[in-house]
């Protein structure tokens, strides 16, 4: 066990972790033909397969499994704060998963020479009265009586208001710009205040226009 959370340590080291997403990212999620064709090569287009799902799930699921028995993550786990980040893991993945297999789906229609999953005919029409009223409203309850059984059996307190004579020392930034903030700790302030959020805003800004085979 103390083998396993000192390499996960070393890992989720703000350097190492950072170094090696941004490796593994256009691996991952090809943006090119070239980055797609090693994508095939190594096999990692497996990932949003349906057995490449039972096997990302299950990972994440034994690693909190095995983190259960362990002290101090328990403490962290357990703690009702904490519990919709153990959600939003498993539904952030989710979504990723499924964005990504319908993904590989549409190209695959596109090079046989048929329209995408969600192609409909302009002239199919669905009218917001009843059809997509009726969902919303559907989703609304389910979600509201979710929420209140949620906050009736999970026990999560408010922290205490906000004292303005007690700022804290150091003070955090939004939680928006709190990755940000953290990486001061690790970067040199050039690097991580002007750099990074430099090359991520005009990144994000360029990703429409990264499809150079056309």
């Amino acid at each position: 066990m103390h083998f396993i959370k000192s390499f996960i340590d070393f890992l989720s080291a703000p350097t190492i972790s950072f170094t090696l997403l941004t490796v593994a990212f256009p691996f991952i999620f090809p943006p090119t033909d070239w980055f797609d064709k090693k994508n095939r090569q190594l096999g990692l287009y497996k990932l949003w397969t349906n057995k490449g799902a039972l096997y990302i799930f299950t990972a994440i699921t034994l690693f909190f499994i095995v983190g259960y028995f362990d002290t101090e993550f328990n403490k962290t786990m357990t703690k009702p704060d904490n519990i919709p980040i153990i959600l939003m893991i498993y539904s952030m993945i989710f979504v990723i998963w499924l964005g990504m297999k319908k993904s590989y789906i549409n190209d695959e229609r596109i090079d046989n020479g048929e329209k995408p999953v969600e192609w409909n005919d302009p002239e199919d029409k669905v009218l917001v009265w009843p059809d997509l009223v009726y969902i919303e409203l559907i989703a609304l309850i389910i979600f509201m009586v979710g929420l209140i059984i949620w906050s009736i059996l999970i026990g999560a307190p408010l922290e205490e208001p906000a004292n303005p004579a007690a700022t804290p020392n150091p003070s955090k930034a939004p939680w928006y710009f709190l990755g940000l903030q953290e990486m001061l700790v690790y970067f040199d302030p050039w690097i991580a205040g002007i750099i990074f959020p430099i090359f991520i805003i005009v990144g994000m800004m360029a990703i429409p226009y990264m499809d150079i085979n056309k």
